[in-house]
This record gives structure tokens, C-alpha cells and sequence, in this order.
């Protein structure tokens, strides 16, 4: 559990670092060059993320910007964006320019795609939710460049069995996020065996709350209470749980799981054996069969069965995000690991229609 004092200064260090929003004139914004944007007589640096937004913004693709620039050099390519983005300004007026302290614009959204909910609100949502439900803090990420939030909460109470399986024991709670969108609070499950944490946003469960509206606001506060009754758990939960258990893992599923782990780490393939068990002998097998997987297109991938159950995959990435074993992992990785292992949970799994037993 994580102690009063580092919430604070994670809270503190959060608030200090928030990059600023702005609503401005799509026109106002003059592209000085692939890393520089002007606004009001102030230049202001554009990370490549933002540059795709204002380029999607203003209707132009980035492989066709790239082309442009190829063909007329990037003088010649900003010219023509400048002037593409004063044409469609008339009709989209304003836009939400993400500011971060050092002066580097990170993100460039519709302005009516944007929440009007405060990192500080943000916090004061979140520290209701934790002190009115009883609930434990056991993690906490922030995103400098973009200004998200995420907090980790434990239930005491919320311990359930799935099934039978006496190894399969979670202890729920919610996982409370800011982003652009507004506040997120969905259903977080951790494993008491293995401490395995997974966040899932795909269960009807989850709420999102978008404005500072009063009635709005009530109903999250009313939906988070119903939530606690049912002991944090998804209702759903276990029976997603039950059929990934028993459902073979695709090979697409498998190479999915895997390539989270290798780009999120310095984990070498090598080392995968460790996280999913059976890889290596269902490879083997593949060869000895003659499948040759690098020929495989993705639909093929998802027809292919594997010796590992869709559980195993989920197990493997969670247990990479929920543990140090001495790799070095990327910043926020777990959380996104964690995330990613709760939608393979949720999505329809790729080998739960295939029937083997067929007669033609």
C-alpha cells in the first residue's frame, strides 16, 4: 500500500507539472516549422504527436504531408499547410492546444472533444471515492507530456473466488484515471496469489464522468456506490474469467502478448518461456507440422491454436507488469500492460468458435 506522505508529494509534484489546456483559433496557430508552432508572437515547440493532430485537423494525411515534403522540401510543405489550415479555420474555429510547462505543445484536439474537469477536481473526486468507500491506494502514474492521471485503489473487503479454482482469488477495487476525455473509474481486479493486476474499461460497470454538470456528478457518486454493493467486481467478471481458462490461446493472441511484453522492455525473446509457458514447445510443434509462422497472415494467426489457454497469455502479461524480475521497462508501461490484458480478457476470444470435431 502506498503511504499518505508519497501521495501527497505524487499529488503536489502532478498539480505542478499539469500541462496547460487552451482553446485558441485554429487560424491563430502558424506552423513555423515541423517543431515549431507560433501563437500570439510566442514560439512554442510541437512534439510530432501534436504536428499529426493538427495535420489530421486540418484534413491532410501524415503519409501525405511526408510526400509533400519529399516532393518540395519542408519550406514548400509548411507553406501549404499553413495556408490548408487557415482555409478549414472559417469552418472549425477552435481547437484545445496541450501546453506543457517547458512551453512544448503535446496534443491538438477538437475543442469539443475536451473535458472541463481540473486535475484538481480530478484529485478531489478521487480522495471522496477513496476516504467514503474505505479504499486502499496501491499505485499512482502521470503523464507529463499529455497531463493524465491514473490512481490504483484496493477494496479490504472485496475478496471473491472464481469458480473452483482455488488459485484463482481476486481482491477488487477501481481504477480512477483523468484524461482529456474526463475522469474514468473502472472495475480493477488483483490476483491474491500471484499480486497479478489487470484494468479492464469493457465491462458495463465502468463510468465516465465528462463535465462538472451537478447531476452528472451525482449520478457517478449514486453509480460508485452500486458498484461497492456488488463488491467492486464486474458481474461478468468471472465468467470471462471461466472461458479464457478454457479457451486455447490463438497464436495471434499468443504473438500479441508477447510483442507487449518485448516493446515495453528490454525482455529478450529468449527470456518469454518465463512468462508464458509452452511457448516454446508449441513452436517447436508448429515447425515439426510444416507452419511456417512468418507466412501466416492475421486471420490465419487467429485460427491457429496454441497449447496455451487466452488465461495463460493474460497471466503471462500481468505477471511481467505486476513484478520486478530486473528488466528495464518503459515509463507507464505496467498500467498500459495491465490495461491491454483486461481488453484480451473482454474481447471475443479468437478460438471460442472453432469447432474441431468437424465432419468435412
Amino acid at each position: 500500500m502506498i503511504a499518505q506522505k508519497s501521495y501527497e508529494l505524487f499529488k503536489e509534484d502532478a498539480l505542478r507539472k499539469q500541462p496547460i489546456r487552451k482553446r485558441v483559433q485554429l487560424s491563430e496557430l502558424k506552423i513555423i516549422s515541423l517543431d515549431s508552432i507560433e501563437y500570439a508572437g510566442i514560439l512554442l515547440g510541437i512534439r510530432r504527436s501534436a504536428l499529426k493532430d493538427l495535420i489530421s485537423l486540418i484534413g491532410f494525411s501524415v503519409k501525405g504531408q511526408t510526400l509533400l515534403q519529399n516532393n518540395t522540401g519542408e519550406e514548400a510543405s509548411i507553406k501549404i499547410l499553413n495556408s490548408l489550415k487557415n482555409l478549414i479555420a472559417r469552418a472549425k474555429n477552435e481547437v484545445e492546444i496541450t501546453v506543457t510547462p517547458d512551453r512544448i505543445i503535446t496534443q491538438i484536439r477538437n475543442n469539443k472533444d475536451s473535458s472541463s474537469i481540473s486535475a484538481n477536481a480530478f484529485f478531489e473526486t478521487a480522495e471522496r471515492l477513496i476516504n467514503v468507500h474505505d479504499l486502499d491506494l496501491t499505485g499512482m502514474n502521470f503523464n507529463e507530456s499529455n497531463g493524465n492521471i491514473n490512481i490504483q485503489t484496493i477494496s479490504p473487503n472485496g475478496d471473491f473466488q472464481v469458480g473452483n479454482f482455488d488459485e484463482e482469488q481476486f481482491k477488487a477495487g477501481i481504477n480512477i484515471s483523468k484524461s482529456q476525455g474526463g475522469i474514468q473509474a473502472n472495475p480493477y481486479l488483483n490476483r491474491l496469489i500471484c499480486s497479478n493486476g489487470m484494468v479492464t474499461t469493457q465491462f458495463e460497470e465502468g463510468f465516465s464522468l465528462k463535465s462538472t454538470d451537478t447531476k452528472e456528478w451525482e449520478q457517478f457518486y449514486i453509480h460508485m456506490t452500486s458498484l461497492q454493493k456488488n463488491g467492486w467486481a464486474p458481474a461478468k467478471f468471472s465468467q470471462k474469467v471461466l472461458e479464457a481458462k478454457e479457451t486455447a490461446a490463438s497464436y495471434a493472441e499468443l504473438e500479441r502478448g508477447t510483442h507487449l511484453i518485448l516493446g515495453s522492455s528490454n525482455c529478450k525473446e529468449d527470456d518469454l518461456e518465463m512468462f508464458f509457458k509452452g511457448r516454446k514447445r508449441t513452436n517447436i510443434e508448429f515447425a515439426r507440422n510444416g507452419i511456417d509462422l512468418d507466412k501466416l497472415n492475421p486471420k490465419q494467426k487467429q485460427n491457429l491454436r496454441t497449447s496455451l489457454s487466452v488465461w495463460d497469455v493474460i497471466n503471462g502479461i500481468t505477471d511481467f507488469a505486476s513484478h520486478n524480475y530486473g528488466y528495464e521497462k518503459k515509463k507507464n508501461s505496467d498500467g498500459h500492460l495491465q490495461v491491454s490484458a483486461g481488453y484480451m480478457l473482454c474481447k471475443e476470444l479468437d478460438s471460442g468458435n472453432i469447432i474441431s470435431n468437424q465432419p468435412f
